[in-house]
């Protein structure tokens, strides 16, 4: 009984430490300054993929989104 009891009160924080990863990933709002001028909002940290040339990131409205690397001016954490 001792061992189903302790099981029980296992699983849930295996559970959990197994989505800590999670919370420790950057989810405050981030800036892509465009060469021309504009700003792009994003929800978190834009990955950029070397092999295509492009950023990948998710819009406010939760869609996700690309822009060419070569149009990027600089990127910056608004701080949340």
């Amino acid at each position: 009984m001792k061992a189903l009891r302790f099981s029980v009160l296992l699983v849930p924080v295996l559970l959990a430490s197994c989505s800590m990863p999670d919370i420790l990933v950057s989810n405050a709002p981030h800036k892509i300054k465009l060469k021309d001028g504009r700003e792009v909002i994003c929800s978190g940290v834009p990955q950029y993929q070397a092999k295509t040339g492009y950023y990948y990131y998710r819009t406010p409205e939760n869609r996700d989104a690309v822009i060419r690397a070569d149009e990027v001016a600089g990127i910056v954490g608004t701080g949340a």
